[in-house]
């Protein structure tokens, strides 16, 4: 993705978020527009780094907090897999997030749940369970790695 286009989704999250009235800081709007730049997912520390190398972050715990609020906002998705963050490719409406991994180079690509929310709801209301939110990760390689192994 070229860095125009990630700027753009970074922009375009910004007026999603200024819609919703939530309060954007300085450095919750680093932290997306560094979560936008990223071709891979990215670790918390890996952010604070490059955030520090530019003065614009002075301690993880900060970090951690706007990486918080852009998730609880949609606007990223956490991998607990990876224990890392991605930004969201749908960021303009609330969904549920599938990821496919590639355990060679780390590359997550998001593709829509339509079908595996639709079964897991199905499970959850036989056990009269509430599902709130979903994020699957599926593990395996991606054509690049696979062509290589």
């Amino acid at each position: 993705m070229s860095t125009a286009h990630h700027c753009d989704a970074a922009a375009r999250a910004e007026q999603v978020l200024a819609r919703r009235g939530a309060r954007i800081t300085q450095l919750r709007r680093d932290v997306l527009r560094a979560l936008m730049r990223e071709d891979r997912p990215v670790g918390a520390y890996q952010l604070f780094d490059q955030l520090k190398a530019r003065d614009a972050a002075s301690a993880p715990p900060a970090v951690y907090r706007a990486l918080d609020f852009l998730v609880g906002e949609g606007m990223a998705h956490k991998l607990q897999s990876l224990n890392a963050y991605v930004g969201c490719a749908c960021f303009e409406h609330a969904h549920d997030a599938h990821f496919l991994i590639c355990r060679g180079c780390n590359a997550a690509e998001e593709v829509p749940t339509t079908a595996i929310r639709k079964q897991v709801d199905t499970d959850a209301a036989e056990r009269g369970f509430a599902v709130e939110r979903m994020v699957v990760e599926t593990v395996g390689l991606c054509a690049d790695c696979k062509g290589r192994a």
